[in-house]
């Protein structure tokens, strides 16, 4: 004997009602979760920060990205920085573009592009370098390193490393091993290079004994490189008494 059984399920509004309800919070929870990772997603993005290289001594930082806006402090040759993923154009100067930054001290303002290398970091040149077109020694070009040279260092490649000089007027590819990244080094190149490079009435000689008198960093390697320019000096310079003794 077959039985037909048909099962009705009783056209209850209120049942219909809390169903309806149940789907419609779901939907709305699944959007709310959707927005609120969409939100966190977009924070991660601004708070991102980007690694960047000073490569203009003195450069000014400011409070906006204008060149009228308040001082806040300058930035060293080979100072480190983050970049923050935001720039403005200064209309009323050169349309220069400034970028926003974030110092070492958690200090953010702006400064302009000419004098920032983003994606870098910081080195000092070791010894008398060649500067190479591409990483390949058959590239070789007639411009080159000195000693102490400050750069940012924005690319690496097996002995190679890519690099831009001090106001962005060298760069190019040297070899690797011509490079210290010890913050003593680097900082007592930049010491160095001022003392140096300053407009006064000492010698040579005078300028590297007060550098070496003054030294907050002993054990860099470019004491040794200083001690050996002063006697190369002092040798030139016992050399031109004696030929003057001699009137030759």
């Amino acid at each position: 004997m077959n039985v037909s059984m048909n099962l009705k399920i009783p056209a209850n509004p209120i049942i219909f009602a809390f169903i309806a309800l149940f789907i419609l919070c779901i939907s709305c929870k699944s959007d709310k979760e959707k927005e609120l990772k969409s939100i966190k997603d977009t924070k991660l993005k601004v708070k991102e920060k980007v690694s960047g290289v000073c490569i203009w001594d003195g450069i000014a930082i400011r409070e906006k990205p204008s060149r009228n806006a308040p001082l806040i402090s300058t930035m060293n040759l080979g100072e480190s920085f983050y970049y923050l993923n935001t720039h403005a154009i200064d209309s009323s100067y050169r349309n220069q573009k400034y970028l926003s930054i974030e110092l070492s001290d958690g200090t953010v303002a702006w400064a302009a592009e000419f004098g920032l290398i983003i994606n870098a970091k910081t080195g000092v040149i070791k010894d008398k370098v060649p500067i190479y077109k591409r990483p390949d020694l058959l590239t070789i070009s007639d411009e080159e390193f000195s000693p102490m040279d400050i750069l940012a260092i924005t690319e690496e490649t097996d002995d190679w490393l890519k690099v831009t000089g001090e106001k962005k007027k060298l760069k190019g590819w040297i070899k690797k091993s011509y490079v210290s990244l010890n913050e003593e080094d680097i900082a007592f190149a930049l010491i160095a290079k001022r003392v140096l490079a300053a407009k006064d009435d000492k010698s040579l000689l005078d300028k590297i004994q007060n550098i070496l008198d003054n030294n907050p960093y002993p054990t860099s390697i470019f004491v040794e490189t200083l001690n050996k320019i002063s006697q190369e000096e002092k040798n030139k310079k016992r050399l031109e008494e004696i030929m003057l003794e001699e009137g030759l």
